[in-house]
């Protein structure tokens, strides 16, 4: 969950909306929101606009970022908003609206935040905060917040490790390779495109002539993620992007096809899975709850105070000749599970990793599909 600490002001990276029509970012006819404290439960109370009931514009200005990008944006103080320093700290919640044109009725969305208390709560690019761990038992008395904060982030980037992708959504721009073939393949999920380039050219293609496969439900494309090129009444063989014998195809070459977007596997809201939560949520615990060594008097993880060499059970032991024969900590190497075992034996964690790892991309001779 997206988090700004009290006085921190918000940016396009962090409390933010993005509208797509077919895969594709679009602009909306207009684009408003309001923001509600909702710490003391629902429906909350609106603090932003301070009119009860109204709501702020960012159909254009700074508060539309980029193609149908938008974010939390003050409009009256000329900046990102920002939670005032006496902020309620805790869960808040962005009721986007939009018009997809003048005579359509206004859709909604809604959006949560955490406001926290400055360098407290965690970083706006962890999938949990400190407060989700202190739910489960680890109090302050035990790890500071600085400790929690720390284990999260090295336990998030194990996570994504381990899955070859990341739950949030990030802005990119990245280049492939061309294939021969009008597909390509991603290796993570697409959230949305707002350009794509095919083979070096210095013009972006018409969205009306590719399709984005970035279905989050049925049929589900997060672990398929890929464009494919598609043919249009509206061009001809003059105008359409052309390759072997008029047909459209992403060119072999070089890191020649250049997309920008934003990517990651994420629910339909746009937010973390629950399972990816709960697996991180997990390795936090057991890690700060096990630490690797501890001092001699059995209070800190210290690993420079008398760091014990680990020994297996001992095996054989041979008294006049002075010799101890020990088993490998763990087991015998030769019948030890490959994997992650040596990082945690939660079968529940390697589960849910297994579950959300991302397909390996094998290179295969490019021919068009027949679709």
């Amino acid at each position: 969950m997206t988090a700004l600490a009290r006085g921190q002001e918000n940016t396009p990276s962090h409390v933010n909306w993005f509208m797509t029509v077919n895969g594709v970012l679009t602009d909306m006819y207009a684009m408003e929101f309001r923001i509600f404290d909702i710490t003391a439960g629902l429906p909350g109370v609106q603090i932003f606009p301070a009119t009860l009931g109204q709501y702020e514009s960012v159909t254009s200005g700074p508060g539309r970022f980029s193609t149908g990008s938008y974010y939390a944006y003050d409009n009256a103080e000329n900046k990102g908003w920002t939670p005032s320093l006496s902020e309620n700290l805790g869960t808040h919640r962005v009721e986007w609206r939009w018009k997809f044109n003048g005579s359509s009725q206004w859709s909604a969305g809604l959006e949560d935040f955490e406001v926290i208390v400055i360098g407290g709560q965690g970083s706006t690019d962890t999938y949990i905060v400190i407060s989700d761990i202190r739910a489960v038992g680890i109090d302050d008395a035990l790890f500071s917040d600085a400790e929690v904060l720390a284990s999260i982030e090295v336990w998030q980037a194990f996570l994504e490790r381990a899955c070859r992708q990341w739950f949030m959504p990030k802005t990119m721009t990245m280049q492939f390779d061309g294939t021969d073939s009008d597909a390509l393949h991603l290796g993570v999920p697409i959230i949305s495109i707002s350009s794509l380039y095919v083979n070096n050219s210095e013009l972006p293609l018409d969205p009306a002539l590719y399709k984005v496969y970035s279905s989050k439900s049925y049929p589900d494309d997060r672990h398929n993620p890929r464009i494919k090129l598609i043919s249009s009444d509206a061009h001809d063989i003059f105008t359409r992007p052309v390759g072997h014998y008029g047909a459209m195809k992403f060119n072999k070459g070089r890191k020649n096809q250049t997309i920008s977007g934003i990517f990651g596997y994420v629910e339909e809201d746009n937010s973390t899975p629950l399972l990816i939560k709960r697996a991180l949520t997990k390795l936090v615990v057991e890690k700060l709850s096990k630490p690797l060594f501890l001092k001699s008097d059995g209070t800190s993880t210290d690993i420079s105070d008398n760091v014990p060499p680990i020994y297996g059970a001992m095996m054989e032991e041979r008294t006049d000749g002075h010799q101890m024969k020990y088993f490998y900590p763990g087991g015998e190497i030769s019948p030890r599970q490959p994997g992650l075992i040596g990082i945690t034996a939660d079968q529940e964690i390697l589960d849910i990793i297994r579950l959300y790892k991302a397909p390996i991309g094998i290179a295969t001779p490019a021919h068009r599909s027949i679709m």
